[in-house]
């Protein structure tokens, strides 16, 4: 069984000092023409955040 260093790569600027490079910039992913692969690319959905997910798009579905 792998350890979690090994089964785990960090992003590239993962260890960087410059914290807003790690932040999602969210007016720049608005604009971005594409369905969102890139930024689900590098999120992992919790379960907790699939059934937020859910909620909101039910609730705006009404």
């Amino acid at each position: 069984m792998k350890t979690v260093k090994q089964a785990c790569q960090l992003a590239p600027n993962a260890l960087s000092i410059d914290v807003s490079d790690q932040i999602e910039q969210l007016d720049q992913l608005i604009q971005d023409e594409g369905n969102g692969e890139a930024f689900y690319s590098k999120t992992f959905i919790t379960a907790g955040m699939r059934d937020l997910l859910r909620g909101t798009l039910e609730r705006l579905a009404g």
